[in-house]
């Protein structure tokens, strides 16, 4: 009986390793963790934690399979193109709206620790006037075959 506890004990450990699910100290990027990651900010500054909302997730997918499809990865497509659009196709009437991008990361974490450190994406995560967002997440690259994970965020705020 020991021996199966002990055998059962190893086995909980080793497949999410074999995986490469587990690393101890790294979160992996899913849209739940980015949204906690995001939240964990906000909650450091005082801030409502941003809501998921299935639109803006939806647009956030249909954002990141147009730069698939067409071979960018820009906040303009390159036919002029805004990454708003992908919200009025999704019926989420937006009276504010931000997109914060990202590639090749591996970590929750370092992903949203970089954001933080750059202005814009940092204004974004801690703006008062976004209350909801929408996330998707592809391994590699839209443009080419990369590393790391591919992350589209949209930011939004509902018309009243």
């Amino acid at each position: 009986m020991k021996r199966l506890a002990c055998l059962f004990a190893v086995l909980i450990v080793a497949l999410p390793l074999a995986a490469g699910e587990y690393r101890p100290g790294h979160i992996a990027i899913t849209p739940e963790s980015v949204l906690a990651e995001m939240n964990v900010y906000r909650a450091q500054f005082n801030l409502a934690p941003l809501q998921f909302d299935p639109r803006l997730a939806a647009a956030a997918d249909d954002r990141m399979r147009d730069m698939e499809e067409l071979a960018y990865w820009s906040h303009e497509s390159p036919d002029g193109r805004s990454p708003f659009m992908w919200l009025r196709m999704r019926n989420y009437p937006y009276q504010a709206a931000g997109e914060n991008l990202a590639a090749g990361f591996e970590t929750c974490e370092v992903l949203v620790s970089a954001w933080m450190e750059s202005k814009g994406h940092r204004d974004n995560i801690l703006s008062e006037n976004y209350t909801e967002c929408g996330i998707a997440v592809i391994d590699g690259s839209t443009t080419r075959r990369a590393v790391g994970k591919s992350i589209v965020v949209l930011f939004g705020k509902q018309r009243p």
